[in-house]
């Protein structure tokens, strides 16, 4: 099972009036797939609310998940486990994220 971890947080009112005013939004999303050299596999996708990072099983890697996200321009730290590691944002303002198999590997950029 994956970490999660969830951050900011929108007043109710201002949610709900914001759903009213606009409906549903279309969610943006993105996502990328890669094979490290080790042969291990990654995943990543995010949107506005979520993004995340799955390392499967297979290859040789010891690396985690590793993810962060840009939200009101700035980033957050790293944050990663051995699984998959999930950022959740309440405000659906994430901008951009960043991910990645290991704390020197290369990071992938994705824009929701």
């Amino acid at each position: 099972m994956g970490n999660r971890l969830r951050f900011g947080a929108v007043a109710l009112a201002a949610a709900f009036g914001a759903v009213i005013a606009t409906g549903s939004p279309a969610a943006a999303s993105d996502d990328h797939f890669w094979t490290r050299s080790c042969g291990t596999k990654y995943y990543a996708f995010a949107d506005n609310w979520t993004a995340w990072t799955k390392k499967y099983s297979g290859g040789s890697c010891s690396g985690h998940a590793w993810v962060r996200v840009k939200v009101n321009g700035s980033w957050t730290k790293w944050y990663h486990a051995s699984g998959k590691m999930t950022l959740n944002n309440d405000a659906g303002d994430i901008e951009l994220s960043e991910h990645k198999g290991c704390a020197d590997c290369k990071a992938y950029l994705l824009i929701p």
